[in-house]
């Protein structure tokens, strides 16, 4: 009795925090706003330097940006980029940009600020709608205090002098920084991610590969994982699909992701578990891949890079109740073939893709290898 007593008041506290959260957010984020006064109007010709919000992304949204990043950069912005030592790795030599600021949750905003010194930005680029990071952003803008801030769907946060009106829930993202770009007058190209992989990682991977290329094998990437359990292969879906892909002697897989993920799946005739440990590595692996096999992760979008022919799994994940991820975060690209799962949950997670059937993907892979032949 105590204890169902104990689990009702538990219940209790969860629903008034899920209540009370949402008028936490929005007091703290007018109280930031009130230290704003007037928007500035927007002078694209003023501008020289410019600074995008990354913090709490990912690999794969870095290499999407990567479009803002360089067409920026050649029309004669200096970009800097505010992101969590987690992925300021990709900003050292394989997404060129003038400077890095580093944001750690933990240390919060007194040590960013730390880093600013004398920098002057210009404009601050947010990406995001308002959400559960909104505080952060809003923190590190006032910070950075630039001359303009653009952002979207931000109309009621004077913080942001120019909002863009966005609900193309079903537009890949890239469309974002094509806004952008519109707005600031520069002429937007076509949509193609900008990276510069290291000699070092490019020649590992080619001496490494170099004797299945030489027997004319073709290099199949296998990625079975995702961020999350919703997102990656079961283990009984692995064997079933590298089972078939080892009846293939004129093509090797090689299953990829990270190390500690994928050390325990098995080898076997034409199955290589990844024995080269960086995210680079990986990267030249799919340059020199015929076709790349994925769940919804970063390896999508490096596969864009390279124009290469994919097999893509999406789980029907909706962002924040609205953005369609299947296409939002999509490939983008005529040479990709996605496979969606069937639950059709409509959850921020997805479905499981885990209970999908796997004989769908194995029926997509047939009709890709016998054009191998």
């Amino acid at each position: 009795m105590i204890n169902k007593f104990l689990e009702f008041i538990k219940f209790l506290n969860r629903q008034r925090n899920l209540k009370i959260k949402p008028i936490k957010l929005a007091v703290k984020l007018a109280l930031l706003n009130r230290k704003k006064k007037v928007r500035s109007q927007l002078t694209p010709k003023q501008y020289h330097s410019a600074a995008i919000l990354m913090n709490d992304q990912g690999i794969g949204d870095a290499i999407v940006t990567s479009y803002l990043i360089k067409s920026l950069r050649e029309n004669g912005l200096k970009v800097y980029v505010v992101v969590e030592k987690r992925i300021a790795f990709l900003f050292e030599r394989f997404i060129t940009v003038d400077g890095v600021l580093l944001y750690d949750k933990k240390k919060g905003i007194k040590q960013f600020k730390k880093q600013l010194n004398s920098l002057s930005i210009d404009v601050t680029i947010d990406l995001v709608d308002k959400g559960h990071n909104s505080i952060r952003r809003s923190q590190i803008i006032l910070a950075i205090n630039p001359l303009h801030t653009i952002g979207f769907n931000q109309e009621k946060y004077k913080l942001y002098d120019t909002s863009i009106f966005y609900d193309q829930y079903t537009s890949h993202i890239s469309k974002r920084s094509k806004q952008i770009l519109k707005l600031l007058n520069i002429e937007a190209d076509s949509i193609k991610y900008h990276v510069n992989l290291p000699d070092e990682a490019h020649e590992s991977v080619e001496k490494f590969i170099r004797p299945y290329l030489l027997s004319g094998k073709n290099i199949i990437i296998f990625n079975p994982y995702g961020s999350n359990i919703a997102r990656s292969f079961s283990d009984t879906q692995i064997e079933t699909i590298l089972s078939f892909l080892s009846h293939y002697d004129n093509c090797v897989t090689i299953v990829v992701g990270e190390p500690n993920k994928i050390k325990h799946i098995k080898t076997s005739t034409n199955i290589i578990i990844n024995p080269l440990g960086s995210f680079f590595e990986t990267v030249a692996l799919i340059e020199f891949a015929t076709l790349v096999i994925t769940v919804d992760t970063s390896i999508v979008h490096v596969a864009s890079i390279y124009d290469k022919k994919m097999l893509c799994i999406y789980n029907n994940r909706i962002i924040d109740n609205k953005f369609i991820n299947n296409f939002v975060w999509g490939p983008n690209y005529s040479n990709a073939l996605q496979i969606f799962t069937e639950d059709n949950l409509g959850t921020g997670l997805g479905d499981p893709i885990a209970n999908l059937n796997a004989n769908i993907v194995l029926e997509k892979l047939k009709e890709e290898l016998i054009k191998l032949e």
